[in-house]
């Protein structure tokens, strides 16, 4: 695709256009940024004015009352008097004079503590409102005076204070004075209009549904709550101010807040005329704009006049460059680039720069050729522990594979990987892995002849390629002396670690054999080690490649019986031991292959703990054990249970709780209908976690229960630390109960210690009425096994049910 030619001045010209647009952009947001800030000092400078203009008239308003009473007190020496009488009727014709100087609105006098409502109305309304009963009632208990401002349906101050006869007795003086006064103070304080507005409460309320109370100006207030058609909330125009144009001039409005009552909130509106302030950024955004366009235009012609000249040359350039491409050196530098002129310029040092690049060039030319070989061998190097990678690797196995035929020797490959090596990573971080790594190489450097190669095959794996060996023993050494140095610790700086490794040894004197088999093969031996424990190392033979193939084959198979639903439930019944009662059933997960029939679960459910799918199908195990449950309700078995076995990783899942938690509301069912089974390494694999999401589940009413008990690291310590409800003893210990004596004193020993912990037991695998009956003497809860029944298939279930169960309890009952 041909693309489109833009010249330098035009490329420039825009580029400088464009940086300035954006320098201009800059300036302007940041003026403009400024100029707001300024207007947001401004609001908040006017409201914390009018604030405190409004404490100070406040104040003012209230001590003028207050020390006017206090006077009027001394003047008709009430000290002396016996009664207030005196002074209730001189207060009486006192009312237009303090109206008229005060703006008094109400005065009452109340001269009896026990009974608020004993009182005078010296003025205007006898009816005494209930905020004026709450203040008297508090200036009786504290006699001190007391102020409130109170906005219902009006705003008026009241002062209430305490006033005492010859006899000491107190009486009150409540008088409620109009904010009139106020306003018109701070109109004259702060040159601004002032109002007392109020509104409904609510946020959405509109600033146009103001009710006006008083102002120093109700037209210009009117013109601009109402007239001028503002559609702003309250709640904006109090945080941010409301700036509105009208009659070519403009306004802004702060609301500060008086009061709040239920139905209606109370505000002092400050209005300020800021048209100079307007006027001033208008003016200052025409004289940017206007600047910005004409030094736009200046530098746009004086860019296109210088740079073009540069231009043409800078083309002459560029048609001379493809010979430093062909390296054609001295062609390139029979062209004169330079221009005679007085004084040189950029170009003149380009085109300079460009002749000694073409020197500089012709020499790294050379340099290159030489320095290729030299990466080729870097090539072949591990960075991080100097071992040859696997590039060497496959190059000096297919030397050593080659040289079968000719010498007529052996070769063999060991295949090392050092066990639980992502443990030390996860608690010391890759750093110190990387060490640990260091030190593993250098051992297995150590551990091989002058002539053996050892390499790096990625991670914390190495291989080493032993040729010219006459019998597979030579390679045995060399794995029995990597075990033995590995044996010894590694000590980085203060940690020590003990890392084993696993060896797998393949070995061939076959001159047809792939490299790469034998790679593959010695892995596959070094797997058998690692399931055999680790630390140690496997010859391989065929057979460990068929089971290899199984496994794998086995994996595929069990995805496609995920997708294709070839999983079912098969339940086992659990009985109570004396009674025969159907304590409930435990689910088994059965595979049904179209092919081969039944699976042992022996042999596709470790394939299934190791693969990201087993939570998954956890989760539908889960979800059809409750549908069954269900199913055995309607049945008639309301307090049956269902045991439901829970792999390591279903019990990790964060998910798992409110799974569970769901699906007992989907199907309204109790968690008491189930009994979630763990097993002993599932306990201990990571205490602190397991112990938390039991406590969980165990809130939500679900019960727990270990299985296989005693088979891994039976312990009282975690039995006492988790809310463990039934203890499931192993059917290894029950088959030989009555055989091996060994076997019964574990049992017993078993029973008694679960029974004083109040946890309820479990055997499995009962196949005799000799083991029933002994169990049952030894005060075993529960039991499980062939004696009763194997599992029955889901589709079963209530056809063994009608067989074998009458109300809950075994129809046969056997001895």
């Amino acid at each position: 695709m041909k693309k489109m030619f833009i010249s330098v001045p035009i490329k420039l010209l825009t580029l400088i256009i464009g940086t300035l647009l954006l320098v201009s952009i800059g300036f302007s947001m940041i003026s403009l940024s400024r100029l707001n800030q300024e207007f947001k000092h401004f609001q908040a400078d006017t409201l914390k004015k009018g604030q405190a203009q409004f404490e100070i008239h406040s104040d003012i308003l209230r001590s003028q009352l207050r020390i006017w009473l206090e006077s009027y007190a001394d003047i008709v020496n009430l000290k002396s008097k016996n009664d207030f009488k005196g002074l209730a009727l001189g207060l009486s014709e006192q009312f237009d004079g303090l109206q008229l100087n005060y703006n008094v609105q109400n005065m009452w006098l109340f001269d009896d503590f026990d009974s608020v409502n004993s009182h005078q109305a010296l003025f205007k309304s006898d009816i005494v409102p209930e905020y004026v009963k709450d203040s008297v009632e508090t200036v009786f208990r504290i006699q001190q005076p007391t102020y409130d401002l109170h906005c219902q349906p009006y705003c008026e101050q009241l002062v209430t204070v305490p006033l005492l006869n010859k006899q000491g007795r107190l009486a009150v003086v409540a008088i409620t004075a109009s904010l009139v006064d106020v306003i018109y103070s701070i109109n004259k304080t702060l040159q601004s209009d002032v109002a007392m507005i109020n509104f409904s409460s609510g946020p959405s309320t509109k600033i146009s549904s103001a009710k006006f109370l008083s102002s120093s100006d109700m037209a210009l207030v009117k013109a601009l709550f109402i007239e001028s058609k503002v559609k702003h909330t309250v709640s904006t125009v109090k945080q941010s101010g409301l700036q509105v144009d009208l009659s070519n001039k403009s306004y802004f409005v702060n609301l500060m807040p008086l009061a709040y009552t239920a139905a209606e909130d109370f505000y002092l509106a400050l209005i300020d005329d800021v048209s100079p302030f307007k006027e001033k950024s208008d003016l200052y955004r025409q004289q940017f704009l206007l600047s910005i366009f004409f030094i736009f235009t200046a530098l746009a012609l004086l860019i296109y006049f210088v740079s073009n000249p540069f231009t043409k040359r800078l083309i002459t350039l560029s048609n001379l460059l493809p010979l430093l491409a062909r390296k054609e050196f001295d062609q390139f530098r029979q062209v004169k680039i330079n221009r005679e002129r007085f004084f040189s310029d950029e170009l003149d040092i380009l085109a300079d720069s460009t002749k000694e690049l073409s020197y500089e060039l012709e020499q790294l030319n050379l340099e290159v050729e030489q320095k290729t070989k030299e990466l080729e061998n870097i090539a072949m190097y591990d960075l991080l522990t100097g071992l040859p990678n696997r590039n060497m690797l496959n190059y000096q196995l297919n030397k050593s594979v080659a040289n079968l035929g000719r010498y007529k020797d052996r070769v063999a490959v060991l295949f090392l990987d050092l066990d639980d090596f992502k443990k030390v990573n996860d608690s010391h971080g890759h750093g110190e892995g990387d060490r640990l790594l260091i030190e593993a190489a250098n051992r297995v450097r150590l551990s091989i002849r002058n002539v053996d190669l050892a390499c790096r095959f990625g991670g914390d794996e190495f291989v080493i390629v032993m040729g010219h060996i006459n019998s597979v023993d030579d390679a045995i050494a060399v794995a029995e002396e990597i075990l033995l140095l590995f044996k010894v610790p590694i000590t980085l700086g203060s940690s020590i670690f003990y890392v084993s490794t696993s060896i797998g040894i393949s070995y061939s004197e076959d001159e047809n054999i792939k490299a790469d088999h034998l790679i593959s093969q010695a892995d596959i031996a070094m797997y058998e080690a690692k399931d055999n424990g680790g630390a140690q190392y496997h010859i391989y033979h065929p057979e460990m490649y068929q089971r290899v193939a199984h496994r794998v084959m086995l994996e595929t198979e069990v995805r496609q019986a995920l997708e294709k639903n070839q999983f079912s439930l098969s339940l086992q019944p659990q009985l109570c031991a004396k009674t025969k009662k159907l304590y409930g059933f435990e689910a088994l997960l059965r595979w049904k292959h179209p092919e081969r029939g039944m699976i042992s679960p022996e042999d596709f459910i470790p394939i299934l703990e190791n693969s990201s799918h087993m939570i998954d199908l956890g989760y539908w195990v889960i979800r059809r054990c409750f549908e069954i449950v269900v199913q055995l309700k309607r049945y008639g078995l309301d307090d049956i249970r269902m045991a439901i076995n829970l792999s390591a990783g279903q019990f990790v899942d964060q998910n798992l709780p409110q799974y569970l938690h769901r699906l007992l509301t989907e199907f309204s069912l109790s968690a008491e209908h189930f009994e979630l089974e763990l097993t002993e390494q599932t306990l201990v694999k990571d205490i602190d976690h397991t112990t938390d999401m039991m406590n969980t589940l165990k809130e939500i009413g679900f019960t727990f229960a270990i299985d296989d008990f005693g088979t891994g690291y039976s312990s009282l310590a975690y039995l006492k630390k988790m809310p463990v409800d039934v203890i499931k003893i192993d059917k290894s210990f029950v088959f030989g109960m009555l055989e091996n004596n060994a076997d019964y004193q574990i049992i017993i020993s078993t029973i008694a210690m679960v029974k004083n912990l109040d946890l309820m037991v479990i055997a499995e695998g009962v196949e005799t009425s000799a083991q029933l009956r002994s169990l049952s003497e030894n005060d075993c809860d529960l039991i499980q096994g062939y004696y009763y029944s194997k599992p029955v298939p889901e589709v079963e279930l209530f056809e063994f049910l009608d067989a074998k169960v009458s109300h809950g309890y075994w129809k046969i009952q056997v001895v």
